[in-house]
């Protein structure tokens, strides 16, 4: 028995637009109190060091960055414990970026640490 060929009604496209990725995921009004939770505390984390020390430094790895240029800092608010939803001023660590994300991937532990030490070494 001889087969004919597969002839589809629609034309297959080649290419096909995929779904907008300009959207912008929502953030629930629960999760946004969270985050301004955690913002405050980060914040209020980094004028502690800042006014201590006069300068802003890692609490990992003890880099350190001027004062001057708090807001634009690429510095991040670490849980220490991993739990995203302990925001205290006890469970906060301020890292660099890239710090932070060593940290993270590799699940190291870290504390809010000593930092007369930290600046000692640097």
């Amino acid at each position: 028995m001889k087969r004919t060929p597969l002839k589809r009604k629609t034309p297959l496209k080649a290419y096909t637009p995929l779904k907008s990725k300009t959207r912008i995921k929502m953030v629930s009004k629960k999760q946004a109190a969270k985050n301004a939770v955690w913002r405050e505390i980060t914040y209020a984390r980094k004028e502690l060091i800042i006014k201590k020390y006069g300068i802003l430094i890692c609490e990992y790895c003890g880099k350190s960055m001027y004062s001057h240029e708090l807001i634009n800092l690429p510095f991040d608010g670490h849980h220490i414990d991993g739990n995203r939803n302990n925001n205290t001023p006890e469970n906060c660590a301020i890292l660099y970026r890239t710090c932070h994300s060593y940290v993270t991937d590799h699940n190291v532990k870290v504390s809010q640490i000593d930092l007369e030490n930290v600046i000692k070494t640097t």
